[in-house]
């Protein structure tokens, strides 16, 4: 449980509205497909543009859903432009919240470099199953990821980092955890060793589940040092109106997504490369990448010159408590702080101030926690996610 920085809200926010190509796409959009008297339900809401655009287009009720502080901001906008009686703001994850009819449409800002990072493929396949009337729409309507292998010295330095030494002492085994991890890049298409090509198309309206797997096939168009690959989409929000963060043609601000190799391979030109990703809903990425030489005289591939595999999971040294504590035979017991968050929980009846029991909190687990300070922090903490 940590606070919120409201310098990064507002500095996240204001960016996605100046970037006029990803907003002024998402209005067309929502004039082109609602309909007077739709009921709407915005996914991520942020600070309700969406959700306005709505109401512009004739939306009768629109629910906008934000788990995250902007909701104030998104009320405040709201309240002065006079739009409070057809919004109805739920202070919640999609997830977890319940509406009292069905709606005609379903729309969320895909906000990703790469498309489906923060589960928004897994919050738009539940809201659609449990809200959207037969018929429905959904804004977006697809996603398309694209990849190109490439040639990039500048954010693969950062990986290099790890493996050199620092300052007398030797950081190499960071260097294994950097190099499954991915990265916000900027790509020139001069950086491009082949050309790009298509992963997987995600149609929002069909998609069965969160897991994505995707194959792309490139030919080595010159030769190069390969650094990893470059990945980008095109989100289709409805019939003729798309956008895009290709480096050939991008339309938004965002930038790509950087994958990494452990090592750099030395292309020519006519080399074939297999790349396959895969996904849980964006949390957890998985790159393999194959690299063989030009084909023979029968068209067959030659032997891989090398092959990659690499996973976000592997992207950070595991706890060595945690896992075993989730395991399926674990046999949980409260530790001390967790006997004052149930004390807490049952405390809270509405007849005791928070000065009350922040005292009594403190008799009881005063040793839980290193100053009174973080005892009042942690119950108020607990206030506001559970009364």
């Amino acid at each position: 449980m940590h606070s919120i920085n409201h310098t990064d809200l507002f500095h996240f926010h204001a960016f996605l509205l100046a970037d006029r190509g990803r907003t002024e796409s998402y209005q067309k959009a929502i004039a082109q497909t609602g309909r007077p008297g739709d009921v709407v339900l915005d996914v991520g809401t942020g600070t309700g543009i969406l959700a306005f655009f709505s109401c512009q287009a004739g939306a009768r009720k629109v629910y906008a859903v934000e788990a995250s502080p902007a909701i104030e901001l998104a009320q405040q906008v709201c309240d002065r432009n006079g739009l409070r009686d057809r919004v109805v703001f739920l202070h919640d994850l999609s997830f977890d919240i319940s509406l009292p009819e069905q709606v005609d449409a379903i729309i969320t800002d895909i906000g990703a470099d790469f498309g489906l990072e923060g589960g928004v493929l897994g919050s738009m396949i539940d809201a659609r199953i449990r809200f959207l009337r037969k018929g429905g729409s959904i804004i977006p309507h697809s996603l398309q990821l694209f990849i190109a292998p490439v040639e990039v010295a500048d954010p693969y330095h950062r990986i290099d980092l790890w493996k050199r030494d620092l300052y007398g002492l030797d950081f190499s085994p960071i260097r294994s955890f950097a190099v499954n991890n991915y990265y916000a890049a900027r790509f020139d298409p001069q950086s491009f060793l082949s050309d790009p090509a298509p992963l997987v198309r995600i149609p929002l309206a069909e998609a069965a589940g969160n897991y994505v797997r995707g194959n792309a096939s490139c030919i080595a168009t010159r030769a190069g040092v390969l650094h990893g690959i470059a990945g980008w989409a095109v989100t289709e929000l409805a019939p003729g109106i798309s956008f895009s963060n290709s480096p050939i043609n991008s339309t938004i601000q965002w930038q790509q997504r950087f994958f990494p190799l452990e090592t750099t391979v030395l292309l020519r030109q006519g080399d074939c490369l297999g790349v396959t990703f895969s996904t849980n809903d964006g949390e957890q990425w998985r790159w393999q990448v194959k690299v063989s030489g030009q084909p023979d005289a029968k068209k067959s591939l030659t032997e891989p010159k090398r092959q990659f595999e690499h996973s976000s999971f592997q992207g950070f040294p595991l706890s060595k408590v945690r896992p075993s504590r989730q395991a399926s035979s674990h046999k949980p017991k409260l530790s001390p702080k967790g006997e004052a968050l149930l004390f807490l929980l049952g405390a809270f009846n509405g007849e005791r101030t928070i000065e009350e029991l922040e005292t009594e909190l403190l008799r009881r687990y005063g040793d839980c926690f290193p100053s009174r300070t973080a005892a009042l922090q942690f119950l108020r903490e607990i206030v506001t996610l559970s009364a």
